[in-house]
Formats: C-alpha cells, sequence, structure tokens
C-alpha cells in the first residue's frame, strides 16, 4: 500500500511540474506575438489617453493628483481610472512627449515616427505585462475551483492566445483592463462561495474596485453575485443536507460577505477617482446609480436582507422551504440556458454560413451600436446578433470546446455543473442588459464573455478527455461523443468549402446555391446525423483508444498558434473562418495606419509630400505633412495623396478629386469590406468637386 501511495504522489508531483512547464511555454509564447508590432499602430479612441492629443486623459488624471484638484480626476466616462496607474508608469520615462509633434499648423502637422513608437511602448508595455503574468492567477483561481491542474492549463493557455484578448493587451484603452479584473472577481467570488476563505473574498472586492475603475459596466457584478449565492445555495444543498444549522450559518456569512465586498470594491473605486467625495453623484452615477442598475441592485439588497434575517430567526427555514418547492427547477434551468446559447450560438453560425439564407440581418451593420433600425427588431433578432460577434471573434477549437460544454451540460454530462452553469448563466444576464440598453455589442463591448468562454470550454474539454481515460462513458454517452464528432467534421468541411467554393478561386454556383437556401441547412444537418448514427454502430466505445491529456493539449496549443499567425499582427481584428468573407465583425480599428505610412515613406521626396486622412495612426507615423481634417482648403494645402478607411472618423467632403485606382490598399484577414488605401490626388482645379471619385474605387 505504502509503495502504491508513494508511486501516486510521484505521478501527481510530475503531472504538477508538467503543468507548470507547458504553462510557462504558453507566457512565453503570448509574450513573443504581444511584443510584435507592439508600437506600430494607434488604435480608435487610443489617442484620447496617449499624449499630444489636446486630451491627453492619463496625464490630466496625474495633473489633478498633484494639484489637489480632485474634481478632475473623473477624466473619462468610461472611467478607466486603472490605466492612469498602469499605462501611466510610462509617464516616469517619457519625459518629453511633446515632441512627439515637430510642427503644429492647425491643419497641416509633422510628427517624429520615432517618438510616436517610443510612446507606444511605454504606455502599452505595463498592459501587456499586466496581461500575460496575470494568466497565472487564472490558472491557480481556476485550479482552486475545478481541482483539477489541467483544466486550469488550459484555461489560462485558451485566455493567454486569444487572438482577441492577445490584441486588447496592446492597447491602452479601459476595456484592456476590464475584462482581466471583472473575470477574476467574479472567478474568486465562486471559489470564495466554494471554500468560504476570507482571502478570496478580499481578492473579489479588490478586483471588483478595479474592475469598476476601469469600466462603469462593472456595475452588473453587483447583482449577479447576489444571483451567484442563490444559485450556489440551490444546486450545491444536498452538501448540507440535515446540517440545517450549518446551512444557515453559510447563507449569513455569504450575505455578509456579499455586502463586505460589494462596500469594499466602491471604496476602492472612490479611492482611486477622488472626485466620488468632492461630487458624490459622481459616485452613485458610477455604482449604484448607473442606467438601468438602481432597482436591479435595491431589489438585490432586500433579498439579500431577507436571507440573512430568515437565517439568523428561522435557521434558513424560509430558504430551505422555497428551494424544496423549487427542486423541479434544478434540472429544467440548466438545460433551458444551455439550450438557448448552444442554440443561439449554433444559428448563428448555420445563418452566416449559408449567406443569411434563414434570417437575412445582413442588413444591419457590424458597428450599428444603438439605433433605432436595431430596437425596432423582434427581440429573438436581437439576441441573435448579439450573439454574432463573440461567435466568430473566438477561435474555431475554443467555440467548438464551448458548444461542447453546453452540449454535455444539458445532458447533465459535468461534473463542474454549478460553475459551468453560472458562467453561462451571465452570457444571457450580459445579453439581455446591452439589449435592455438598446446597444448593438461589438467585439470590444463584449469583450468580458471571451475569458469565460475559455474557461468554460477548457473544463469541459479536460472532463471530456478525462472521462475517456478512465473509461467512464456508457453507450448513451458514446451517442452523444459520435453527434458531437461528427457536428466538428461537418463544421469544418463547411469551413472548407465556403473558403474554397464559395470565396476562393474554386467557386461553384451549384454550391454558392445550396448554402444560401433552407434546404442546405437541412442537408448539413442530416449529414450530421446520419454521421453520428454510422459512427456509433461501427466503432464501439470499447474500441476508442484514450489520449494522453499532453497530446491534447499540445495539439489545443498548435491550433490557438496557427489562428493567432492567421491574423498576425492585427490580432484583435481577428475573425475565424467560420464567417465568409464577404462579412466582417469589426474594421480594421487602427490597424494598417504603420503599413500605410510605410508606404508613403518610401517613396520618393516623402518628407515634402502631404498626405489627407480620415483616421488616427497614419500621420503618427509619416515622415511628411498630414491633415486629418473634413473641411480643407486645397489651393492653401495642396494635398498629395488620400488615405481612406471603412472606419472614417471624419466625413470625406470638400471640392477635391483623386484618381481611380487605389496605389495602396490593404485588407485586414483578406476581407475586402475591412479596406485601407491610399489614392493619388488629382491636379486641383478651381471650383471643381467631383464626389464621386473621392468615394468610388476601382476594387471596392
Amino acid at each position: 500500500m505504502m509503495k502504491i501511495a508513494l508511486f501516486s504522489r510521484n505521478i501527481a508531483k510530475n503531472e504538477k511540474l508538467l503543468v507548470r512547464f507547458l504553462l510557462s511555454i504558453s507566457i512565453v509564447i503570448y509574450f513573443v506575438f504581444g511584443f510584435y508590432h507592439l508600437a506600430n499602430f494607434i488604435s480608435a479612441d487610443e489617442h484620447f489617453w496617449l499624449p499630444n492629443s489636446g486630451s491627453e486623459r492619463i496625464q490630466d488624471y496625474w495633473k489633478a493628483i498633484s494639484e489637489k484638484k480632485w474634481e478632475n480626476t473623473r477624466i473619462n466616462d468610461k472611467p478607466g481610472i486603472t490605466l492612469a496607474y498602469t499605462s501611466g508608469i510610462a509617464m516616469l520615462f517619457e519625459k518629453n512627449p511633446k515632441e512627439q509633434l515637430i510642427s503644429n499648423g492647425g491643419t497641416v502637422k509633422l510628427f517624429n515616427s520615432e517618438i510616436t513608437k517610443r510612446i507606444n511602448f511605454l504606455y502599452r508595455l505595463p498592459i501587456l505585462l499586466i496581461s500575460g503574468f496575470f494568466s497565472l492567477f487564472f490558472f491557480w483561481i481556476i485550479r482552486k475551483i475545478t481541482d483539477s491542474n489541467w483544466a486550469a492549463l488550459f484555461s489560462a493557455t485558451g485566455i493567454l492566445l486569444s487572438p482577441v484578448l492577445l490584441g486588447m493587451s496592446q492597447i491602452v484603452n479601459p476595456d484592456s483592463l476590464f475584462w482581466i479584473f471583472a473575470s477574476a472577481s467574479m472567478f474568486s467570488f465562486f471559489a470564495f462561495l466554494q471554500h468560504g476563505q476570507k482571502k478570496l473574498a478580499v481578492l473579489s472586492s479588490i478586483f471588483l474596485g478595479f474592475g469598476l475603475a476601469s469600466k462603469y459596466v462593472s456595475v452588473i457584478l453587483f447583482p449577479f453575485f447576489f444571483f451567484m449565492i442563490v444559485a450556489y445555495c440551490f444546486f450545491e444543498y444536498s452538501r448540507w443536507e440535515g446540517k440545517q444549522a450549518k446551512f444557515s450559518r453559510m447563507v449569513i456569512r455569504n450575505g455578509l460577505s456579499y455586502l463586505g465586498i460589494l462596500l469594499g470594491g466602491m471604496l476602492i473605486f472612490a479611492i482611486l477617482m477622488p472626485a466620488s467625495f468632492v461630487e458624490p453623484k459622481v459616485f452613485y452615477e458610477g455604482t449604484i446609480g448607473f442606467p438601468g442598475m438602481q432597482p436591479i441592485f435595491w431589489t438585490a439588497m432586500l433579498l439579500n436582507l431577507v436571507l440573512i434575517l430568515d437565517a439568523k430567526f428561522f435557521i434558513s427555514g424560509g430558504f430551505i422551504w422555497m428551494m424544496k418547492k423549487l427542486r423541479l427547477l434544478e434540472n429544467i434551468l440548466p438545460k433551458i440556458v444551455y439550450a438557448i446559447l448552444f442554440g443561439t450560438v449554433f444559428f448563428v453560425l448555420a445563418n452566416w454560413l449559408s449567406r443569411n439564407s434563414i434570417i437575412d440581418l445582413s442588413g444591419i451593420p457590424f458597428n450599428l451600436k444603438r439605433s433605432d433600425l436595431f430596437s425596432k427588431l423582434p427581440y429573438y433578432k436581437r439576441l441573435i446578433m448579439e450573439f454574432v460577434p463573440l461567435t466568430f471573434a473566438l477561435t474555431p477549437i475554443v467555440l467548438l470546446t464551448l458548444m461542447l460544454a453546453w452540449f454535455r451540460g444539458f445532458f447533465n454530462q459535468t461534473k463542474a455543473k454549478t460553475f459551468l452553469f453560472l458562467l453561462s448563466s451571465f452570457f444571457l444576464i450580459f445579453m439581455a442588459a446591452v439589449i435592455e440598453q438598446g446597444l448593438l455589442v461589438t467585439v470590444r463591448y463584449s469583450i468580458i464573455l471571451f475569458p469565460l468562454s475559455m474557461v468554460i470550454g477548457s473544463v469541459a474539454l479536460t472532463e471530456f478527455f478525462s472521462d475517456i481515460q478512465e473509461k467512464k462513458f456508457d453507450s448513451k454517452k458514446f451517442s452523444f461523443f459520435a453527434i458531437g464528432f461528427s457536428f466538428i467534421l461537418i463544421l469544418f468541411a463547411s469551413m472548407i468549402i465556403q473558403q474554397y467554393l464559395l470565396d476562393g478561386v474554386y467557386k461553384n454556383a451549384f454550391v454558392d446555391r445550396l448554402y444560401r437556401s433552407w434546404y442546405g441547412i437541412a442537408i448539413i444537418i442530416f449529414a450530421t446525423a446520419a454521421f453520428a448514427y454510422i459512427l456509433r454502430k461501427l466503432i464501439p466505445w470499447s474500441k476508442v483508444v484514450a489520449i494522453p491529456m499532453k497530446l491534447v493539449f499540445s495539439i489545443f496549443l498548435l491550433l490557438n498558434i496557427v489562428s493567432i499567425l492567421m491574423i498576425t499582427p492585427f490580432y484583435f481584428s481577428y475573425t475565424n473562418n467560420l464567417l465568409p468573407k464577404n462579412y466582417i465583425i469589426s474594421g480594421a480599428w487602427g490597424y494598417g495606419g504603420y503599413e500605410a505610412a510605410q508606404y508613403m515613406n518610401n517613396l520618393p521626396n516623402a518628407k515634402n509630400l502631404t498626405l489627407w486622412v480620415d483616421v488616427y495612426g497614419v500621420c503618427e507615423f509619416f515622415v511628411g505633412k498630414c491633415i486629418h481634417k473634413a473641411k480643407v482648403d486645397t489651393q492653401k494645402y495642396p494635398i498629395d495623396y488620400y488615405f481612406q478607411s471603412l472606419q472614417s472618423t471624419i466625413a470625406i467632403n470638400f471640392p477635391h478629386s483623386m484618381e481611380k485606382n487605389s496605389v495602396w490598399r490593404l485588407e485586414i484577414d483578406g476581407r475586402e469590406k475591412s479596406f485601407l488605401k491610399i489614392r493619388k490626388a488629382k491636379p486641383f482645379v478651381a471650383n471643381q468637386l467631383n464626389q464621386d471619385d473621392i468615394s468610388s474605387d476601382d476594387d471596392n
């Protein structure tokens, strides 16, 4: 027995060392990609945080602190305070950022590109480092929750090597830190419910405060934490069956800790933004008074008080009675959540793979944000549209594991049922909240869902292969495996077909018509079911060979690396190939400006050329003169070249014409709609107005 115990300990020790080694590799890979191209772009809105925009928010914050003008510490409506403490470190090293602007004649500007790159590097480096090394916390907390080294490793690696999250880690923007702190607070709170350790409650409170100081939308955690308390008690009540006194003490502990976590988080937020003490309205509007939050917050507070009083005076008799009456929901509620999530994502995939043949939603722009057009859509259509950015911005492997998790969850095949149910429920709560606000989310606005997706998918993936290794599958479970495996094959087949027969050079009219019809989707579903049936009959479960987890991880790692390589260096614009190339879910968002400037810099006599641009992030790298204004006197300021993009920040509306053909063009991710182009100006003719030349192009 001693030899067996020693052998088991050695295996566990070796596995622990292996997992740590593999995590180290993932971190190194993250930094290899993260440092590449780090300084060579300026994203949309980022100029408001960096020096020389005329509205340097990070510098404004520290100026307000140094001058004790506390009311001025509210530098933005995000509020983005945590950026002042992270990217603000750059101010210690970049003493003369104003030297970036060599000449500012009002209309015409001239930049020092070397200083631009140095500023970009210094302000972005802290965010890149925090995002990378925070993976160690994610690894630790997920391992604590799941008691699985592999689940923690897959989760941390998925977060590290998500192209979208990697892209966010290179950008000075409140969302770059919001997703880290909000998800860390959520994970810490669940771990506290699970283990009852005070340090976990403290961590949850600290991260909540940092989340609020990053972005006000963190207030969604106020009611969600209460939902977590109730759901945890409901789904885990069997642990306290027959131990009513112990259960009531736990309810009191959780209820009081919940209040402490919220108060602690709000206090940290107030300390980081002293304007909260000078103007209480600022504090209120950034927390409890956030639009739509007030009635929800006070309802959660009232219900929490009821639970505490019930536990104190009635030993949770009322709560236990209610849970017993609602016991039927223990199986029904998760099925409803998983069915909605799986069904919505499946529908999004099917509809867009078939070029909107089921429901035509192609007329709704990806960057619509708030609009009457979106608000007037039926609720189910709005829900579908909200899931589009997430569905196509996840890597295929993460998307498939996420759907695997919801598929297994529907059939109650998961061990971490409460954890996965709560994380999955947040998806629906988040989507309901943004729909209520009338907001069509973009990839950036839904950024909090990305780390949750990695964790949900990773837990499902490790559980699945653990079951294979331990031979815990019965005939029924193998049927689920066959269906899931068939679905994966059909999805990848669809990717190949749409790339090579619809978007590629080998276009096929029949296949195109098939994809654009409802019966084409029916054929795919039938093919999935038929293949699953054949697989189930021909391959008995006893013949399935267990795959070592380290091999599974190696494949997972490789697939994520491939996804990053396919979009390098424009990480945040990542879109998986399940979305046909004629659609986009995000614009260039600042990418490509450096590459455009390099083209201009290599032209003869570049320093004497004048370039007009419609976005930020080009002039800062160009050695010549640059104009970024809607109305320009082209007689006074002759323009040589025009830079245009899909995501223009100003309208092109002034009397000047340009050559029809582009002299330079870049399509992000090979998607024609996500374009950047440079066109040469025609010689100026007085009173000339050729708007068709301005807006048209030979290849757009």
